[in-house]
């Protein structure tokens, strides 16, 4: 059998007429103007056909054959390819295969997004150098005063008294990757608190004016607290940035990550947490109020008064459905 092609020589997209002699024995002969071969089948690369890309044979000497009539090579390879080959390509053409498998890539995909990332988000963060989340939490909280907030309008000695008593309760609380430190400013948008990826807990004039008791108060900033003990919010910034990285690097443009850390810190610290990480935090602050007040029922009635003070639908992101405020409050009982 004698197919009618053409032929590339090794390494070269030089296009040259050819033929291939195909023989009962096994044995295929290349012809490609002086350049004459001859093997046995088992010795060449066979490759199917895989969508429109045509049969293609690969000499081990780097020539390779492709046919001028496309079904005449096709032919011959589906008879000759070795089994695993002639399996990819009926899986190729089996479309039950294809839909099967997209769906398999997809539950990957979902499992990767739902388990994969955050795990590794998890592992990464703890193997991070300390500077890292210190320079984040730096330039975030920069970011922050420069286009979100405003300085506060406390008086020295009523900050002061809460950064004095809030030392105090420091002494009890487990270690903490980061040395805490509370700064205070001030936020058209209602009463809030942020934590930063350097252990720095941001705590808004509104949320001090909403606070009735010391307590209160105290029960906000150790939830916070408890988002710096779990690491959260690297956490939250490695899962999002390992995204942006991946997609960054695959495009070619991997220039000002740096800056996009940051404006992935600042979307991380004002828009919140996933459900188990504000649940991990409501635990903490809430082994820490028992262990420090003898009760949850401050950290309660700021959740009431929260609700209150926005409704249903206006709830600041770290309180809304995360998981559902009712359900978090019955937690603290």
């Amino acid at each position: 059998m004698i197919i009618k092609g053409f032929c590339h020589p090794p390494l070269s997209s030089e296009r040259r007429e050819a033929e291939l002699d195909c023989d009962q024995t096994g044995q295929v002969t290349l012809r490609c103007g002086e350049h004459i071969v001859m093997v046995a089948v088992a010795e060449l690369k066979i490759s199917p056909p895989l969508g429109t890309l045509p049969a293609r044979i690969d000499f081990a000497d780097g020539w390779q054959f492709k046919a001028v009539q496309e079904n005449e090579l096709a032919d011959w390879v589906r008879h000759n390819a070795v089994q695993p080959q002639r399996w990819v390509h009926r899986l190729e053409r089996n479309w039950l295969a294809i839909v099967a498998s997209a769906a398999l890539v997809a539950v990957l995909c979902l499992g990767a997004y739902r388990y994969g990332i955050p795990a590794a988000s998890h592992m990464l963060t703890r193997l991070l150098p300390q500077a890292v989340p210190v320079y984040l939490g730096e330039h975030v909280l920069e970011t922050l005063d420069d286009h979100m907030l405003a300085p506060s309008q406390l008086d020295a000695q009523e900050q002061w008294q809460i950064q004095d008593r809030f030392a105090l309760l420091q002494d009890n609380l487990p270690p903490l990757p980061f040395e805490l430190n509370i700064v205070f400013r001030s936020w058209p948008h209602g009463p809030n608190a942020f934590a930063l990826s350097d252990g720095t807990v941001i705590v808004l004039d509104s949320l001090v004016e909403m606070a009735t008791t010391p307590a209160e108060l105290d029960s906000i900033l150790l939830h916070e607290v408890g988002h710096v003990y779990h690491q959260h919010v690297m956490e939250s910034v490695v899962q999002s940035a390992l995204i942006s990285v991946a997609t960054a690097l695959i495009v070619g443009d991997s220039s000002g990550m740096a800056d996009m850390l940051t404006s992935t810190g600042v979307f991380v610290a004002s828009s919140g947490y996933s459900r188990d990480a504000e649940r991990e935090a409501d635990q903490f602050a809430a082994e820490q109020m028992r262990k420090n007040y003898g009760t949850t029922e401050p950290m309660a009635a700021m959740f009431n008064r929260f609700m209150e003070h926005y409704g249903d639908s206006e709830l600041p992101e770290w309180l809304q459905s995360h998981p559902e405020l009712e359900q978090r409050i019955q937690a603290l009982k």
